[in-house]
């Protein structure tokens, strides 16, 4: 059976994107495992601690190697993705060892991602697509779930879903099925 390490970009109590992201896994059901990666307690890169990396980073590494896919659910920032979902990728895209530059994700693994904000797909979404790509990974650009945030959703803190989004989320699970079998 297929596994897909989600990762939230998200660490708010009440974050929307986690919210997509548990969607996405219900959607899944029992096609693939899936995994939730806690990043919180990686640190910023640092050349300094690179070699040997923090245990936090070895553990990240190693979810990313036994994983057939990665998805990625976002929030967007000033128009791209926040700050721990860059840090987090360019310590998995940097090599294990001094002098060798396989990385985690040298090897291209699956990669999607998805985001529930406003104006993803002009923003956020293309920016995440970029940044798959450059560090390595083969990233499934289309289909791409952006759920756009109502109103009611900020007033209560709950991801409200329409029919499209939810045929868009069940059309991004099945092509990302088939994408990392």
């Amino acid at each position: 059976m297929s596994k897909i390490l989600m990762i939230v970009g998200s660490d708010r109590k009440h974050s929307f994107n986690a919210q997509l992201a548990r969607e996405i896994v219900k959607e899944v059901g029992d096609r693939a495992e899936t995994e939730f990666l806690d990043f919180s307690n990686i640190p910023f890169i640092n050349q300094d601690e690179e070699f040997p990396a923090p245990e936090s980073v070895e553990e990240a590494r190693k979810a990313f190697k036994e994983a057939d896919g990665v998805w990625l659910v976002t929030p967007q920032y000033n128009a791209s993705y926040p700050g721990r979902v860059k840090n987090l990728l360019d310590w998995i895209s940097r090599g294990t060892e001094k002098g060798v530059r396989e990385s985690a994700i040298s090897y291209g693994v699956k990669f999607t991602v998805s985001s529930a904000a406003g104006g993803a797909r002009e923003g956020v979404l293309p920016k995440a697509v970029e940044l798959g790509k450059f560090t390595g990974m083969d990233v499934m650009d289309e289909p791409i779930a952006a759920v756009p945030l109502s109103a009611e959703s900020w007033q209560t803190d709950t991801l409200i879903l329409s029919d499209d989004d939810r045929e868009a989320i069940a059309g991004q699970v099945s092509a990302f099925l088939d994408f990392i079998r």
